[in-house]
């Protein structure tokens, strides 16, 4: 338990630094006028009472902004980045630390139509990465060099969803 603990308080502190998650009712509040961007407190607590050791999987799922929103002052405010630009980005420099830290993206997909779903609800981009366990998340989001790019991502996503996977098991035959 002792070493959960340990786990769970960096990792945490590192997901809100990174990802500016406000309070849980601010979270909900900001959720319904500009999209689900930060991570959610009240999960990120969630995710720690899961099993840490196990193989997870994260389905990513992003629409973007048409122009990318950098902070008054940054280096980037006044390039006319798309958020597309901005994603792509983050994405160049992330990917290659994920894939430092053991993990993968093993599906990228671009959505097409939405079958069952709400019709406004649109992504511009849905892909899986794979992590051999939480420690490799908790590591990706204390990486300096990851945090140095990270902020591109909330300058390019209008609206995100983030959920934790675990391989099924296979079917009963």
């Amino acid at each position: 338990m002792k070493f959960i603990i340990t786990l769970i308080i960096p990792i945490m502190t590192s997901c809100l630094a990174v990802f500016g998650a406000p309070a849980a009712a601010e979270h909900n509040e900001a959720a319904a006028t500009q999209g689900h961007i930060d991570a959610n407190p009240k999960a990120l607590g969630e995710m720690f009472k899961l099993p840490m050791d196990e193989e997870i999987h994260m389905l990513n799922m992003i629409k973007l902004k048409d122009k990318a929103e950098y902070p008054e002052g940054s280096e980037f405010a006044n390039k006319g980045w798309t958020g597309a630009k901005a994603y792509a980005e983050y994405r160049q420099h992330a990917g290659p630390i994920v894939a430092r830290l053991g993990g993968n993206t093993h599906y990228t997909g671009l959505p097409q139509l939405t079958l069952i779903g709400p019709e406004d609800e649109q992504w511009d981009s849905i892909f899986i990465i794979y992590y051999p366990d939480v420690t490799v998340l908790q590591a990706l989001f204390e990486d300096p060099e990851y945090r140095k790019h990270a902020f591109h991502r909330k300058a390019g996503v209008a609206d995100s969803r983030l959920i934790r996977m675990v391989p099924a098991p296979a079917p009963k035959q």
